[in-house]
């Protein structure tokens, strides 16, 4: 489909939400690797009405469950987030309903929702700021704990998630199967991938995360999945609810010292660009023991040192899979971009290995000064 066709099915299918204005125009918005996302125009040419998504149904095989759980989630964080009385179209996404009522709008055969756009604000693909890294994990961690007294139960929108060696089997499987013919030329680095497992595995015991506390939380804690005010940089806002389940929080702030401690983009052609910059762990530590102190128990505090190390190489895994399977899950933009993504994510795991002594100590401290 072309993006003109895209982008004219996006005003189509707006229409059929119960928008603010009429729909006049649509351009896509962000870097997603998985939904199309667009942004909305109505009356006001310069700012955006709301935000439309069509949902990947290869990656969330029942999106209309995607969907429910995403305006339950987001319905008990506007009555539970301590700032979400104040500015709260702001700080809480606020689904739009479709107008047949609902959350969602079957289109073709495909399943779209809208959500109100939140104004003066911006999303990062990196962190330019140790305040702004303290700020995302602070927002992040306090999401967690408003989800702590959640009513009732979510249905897992994609089970085993964060099963690390689930994904761990899949990826050698790939290499295995290697039906798109590209294990060879990524010999490199499937063996850097696998030392970087063995590493891991000497530094965290499988039975170490038995001991954890099962939670919802939110699963895909990148820094994109943050909205800052445009002016004052504080954070405003928790987006993309999609993988909000039952799991750990490691796996939370894993993905913030995966996608927020170095300054190299994720798929940096040059892997040896991600190394992790302390001042933005030591913002992100603080930040996520600040926001999270009122649910955190000392076996998580103990374990944390590890969540970037951990949730880095699984991610790292899941690219290398779908790159060795011919790219169908991780939206591409260029050939090879899987393959870069996991050999950044590689190289970035080993060198969060080699800092792990530093990190134990500086979580323990800053716990410590919080109590």
């Amino acid at each position: 489909m072309s993006a003109d066709t895209t982008l004219a099915l996006a005003r189509a299918v707006a229409d059929a939400f119960r928008l603010p204005s009429a729909p006049r125009s649509a351009a896509r918005l962000g870097s997603g690797h998985i939904h199309d996302t667009f942004a909305i125009h109505g009356d006001d040419p310069e700012r955006p009405c709301a935000v439309l998504q069509r949902i990947n149904a290869v990656v969330f095989p029942d999106p209309r469950l995607v969907v429910e759980n995403a305006a339950r989630v987001a319905l008990h964080l506007r009555e539970r987030l301590p700032e979400a009385g104040r500015d709260a179209e702001r700080r809480c996404l606020r689904p739009i309903a479709s107008r047949a009522g609902g959350p969602a709008h079957q289109h073709a055969g495909q399943t779209w929702r809208a959500f109100a756009f939140v104004p003066n604000s911006v999303s990062l693909d990196t962190i330019d700021t140790p305040e702004r890294a303290r700020a995302a994990a602070r927002a992040f961690a306090a999401f967690a704990a408003a989800l702590a007294d959640f009513p009732g139960e979510l249905r897992d929108p994609i089970p085993g998630f964060h099963d690390f060696e689930a994904r761990a089997r899949q990826f050698e499987a790939a290499v295995s199967e290697d039906r798109c013919a590209r294990a060879a030329e990524a010999r490199a680095e499937i063996e850097q991938l696998r030392e970087a497992r063995r590493r891991l595995a000497e530094a965290l015991p499988a039975t170490a995360l038995a001991r954890l506390p099962i939670r919802l939380v939110h699963n895909d804690c990148k820094i994109n999945n943050v909205l800052f005010d445009a002016t004052t940089g504080e954070a405003l806002c928790v987006i993309d609810l999609d993988t909000v389940m039952r799991g750990h929080l490691l796996a939370d702030f894993g993905d913030l010292v995966r996608s927020g401690v170095s300054r190299a983009p994720e798929d940096a052609r040059d892997p040896t660009q991600a190394v992790a910059d302390p001042q933005l762990y030591q913002a992100l530590a603080r930040g996520y023991l600040e926001g999270a102190a009122t649910i955190l128990t000392s076996a998580e505090i103990e374990l944390l040192p590890l969540a970037g190390p951990l949730i880095t190489l699984e991610t790292a895994l899941r690219f290398a899979t779908d790159h060795l399977s011919g790219d169908g899950y991780f939206r591409i933009h260029r050939e090879g971009q899987n393959l870069d993504r996991a050999r950044t994510g590689a190289h970035l795991t080993l060198r969060l290995l080699d800092e792990l002594e530093t990190t134990r100590e500086l979580v323990q401290r800053i716990a410590q000064e919080l109590r």
